[in-house]
């Protein structure tokens, strides 16, 4: 911790100063036993909520296979999934066929590569089938590590293909995770074997007691999923248009997945070409329709003030999930938001679903550690609610301060990991609202110009990347000449 904040420090100092080809593979034989664990004790949501006192008419579409890649790749390309899964929605079960294609653009030799498998923490959920691709030697499983080996090694910008076939038997979702199946509905979130970030070695955190643990690099997904159970309608969220059970995202963190026979969608609307369709259960019709038009406004002020919205669409799903959850492209609701809505612009719903569409840009577009750097997105879209509500309801901009923030007496160091408390409002009274206290005060030292254009211009350099605790301050120090050590030393870390 100490040595992140003077690197940090270092930043601030200096730049104040300066201001102004897949051929037939073989399938190979484990190295060593797949070992499955019981899901972890409490994943937490990502925005903080105190205790409280597609066409719904799609065929089956028919899987085709993913064609072998045979041109050289352009340095730097990015990791791409093709993702094929046969669903039983009645038994809660997946067969997958996934194509991984990955670029070492790492800059050193490769002799293994580590995947995370989120859903091999449930016991009996994930069966791994096949996997193998050129220069595959062998792989283990142990926990959500998937390792695989390459004889020979594999060469800066060189690639591999992988092909890996898998079984999902879907464990049933509680409020405390959203992965599974619960009340007609489906959730498929990191629900793929996905290749980890590489620093200076492939970075995969264990799960916390609190907060998310992953973290990833932007991607491209081609994901098809086709079923046989022609019993009722499924409506299908993604993270993008789906169309006969297909759809695309590019320079995405994730693909998740709705599925239900439960849920509808309403009407959706557009905003600078970005479309927008909120999906709900039929009782809280009244409040999936009013989401439309807040997440819209969030969307076009975002747009404004951090970057063009990246993806083709945003899809909001209301699920029994405690609180609520962001993907690429979509984000997922608590239905007690919706129960206990009353009809105000400053509540849970509407102040928790600004929170989600904000971390399309501070989570989707810039990435980070989750684990050891959750500031670096949670404090950024808790902020961003204050900037949603100062824009379009400034008569209740400073409420919004009372109910989110100061209610709760948040104390303890905006740069906390998820490791440093295993109780939620203790961490997120640190990261999520003394952080919005430290974005508030960085704004009033160095005036709204410099802030807007910083936040600007950290989303424009750090696009598709994944910024580290010196990035946000390396770019601050290109927007402002304040001295900010003060701000430091009060809501960071020694």
């Amino acid at each position: 911790m100490s040595m992140r904040r003077s690197f940090a420090l270092a930043f601030v100092f200096l730049f104040f100063i300066i201001s102004a080809c897949l051929s037939s593979p073989a399938v190979l034989t484990p190295i060593g036993p797949t070992v499955t664990y019981n899901p972890f004790a409490t994943l937490s949501p990502t925005p903080f909520l105190p205790q409280p006192a597609t066409d719904t008419s799609l065929s089956p579409p028919t899987l085709t296979i993913w064609p072998t890649v045979t041109s050289t790749p352009l340095p730097g390309t990015r990791p791409r999934y093709n993702i094929q899964a046969m669903l039983d929605y009645a038994g809660h079960s997946l067969s997958v066929d996934e194509y991984i294609f990955y670029q070492n653009s790492t800059g050193v030799v490769l002799d293994n590569m580590v995947l995370a498998v989120e859903p091999n923490y449930w016991q009996g959920c994930f069966t791994l089938g096949t996997l193998s691709g050129q220069g595959v030697a062998g792989y283990s499983l142990e926990a959500n590590r998937l390792e695989v080996e390459f004889n020979p090694p594999l060469a800066p910008g060189d690639s591999v293909n992988l092909y890996i076939h898998y079984s999902l038997a879907l464990p049933p979702a509680d409020r405390q995770h959203i992965f599974g199946y619960k009340n007609g509905q489906i959730i498929l979130v990191d629900w793929y074997p996905f290749v980890v970030p590489y620093i200076n070695g492939w970075v995969l955190h264990a799960p916390g007691e609190v907060g998310e643990h992953l973290f990833y690099d932007a991607a491209d997904f081609d994901v098809t999923l086709a079923w046989s159970d022609l019993s009722s309608p499924l409506t299908i969220a993604a993270g993008a248009p789906v169309a006969n059970g297909n759809f695309r995202l590019n320079g995405a963190r994730t693909a998740a997945v709705s599925v239900s026979d439960r849920l509808v969608q309403s009407s959706s609307t557009s905003i600078n070409g970005v479309t927008v369709a909120s999906y709900y259960f039929p009782e809280e019709e009244v409040q999936g329709e009013r989401l439309l038009e807040e997440v819209s406004q969030a969307v076009s002020f975002y747009s404004e003030h951090f970057g063009s919205y990246p993806y083709p669409s945003l899809s909001i799903v209301e699920t029994d999930y405690y609180d609520g959850m962001e993907y690429d492209g979509i984000f997922f609701l608590s239905r007690s938001f919706y129960l206990y809505d009353d009809g105000t612009k400053l509540n849970y719903l509407v102040d928790i679903a600004v929170h989600e569409t904000a971390h399309q840009w501070w989570f989707g577009l810039v990435g980070n550690d989750q684990a050891l750097d959750p500031w670096l997105d949670e404090t950024l879209a808790t902020y961003s609610e204050y900037l949603f509500y100062e824009q379009y309801y400034p008569g209740v901009a400073d409420a919004w301060w009372q109910f989110r923030v100061e209610a709760f007496s948040p104390a303890g160091y905006v740069d906390s990991t998820i490791y440093a408390s295993d109780d939620f409002q203790t961490y997120a009274n640190a990261v999520y609202l003394r952080g919005a206290q430290f974005m508030r005060d960085l704004r009033a030292r160095i005036g709204d110009e410099a802030f807007f254009a910083f936040l600007k211009d950290y989303v424009a350099q750090m696009n598709g990347k994944i910024s580290a605790v010196e990035d946000f301050f390396r770019v601050l120090g290109y927007h402002t000449g304040a001295d900010v050590s003060d701000l430091m030393d009060e809501y960071f870390s020694p």
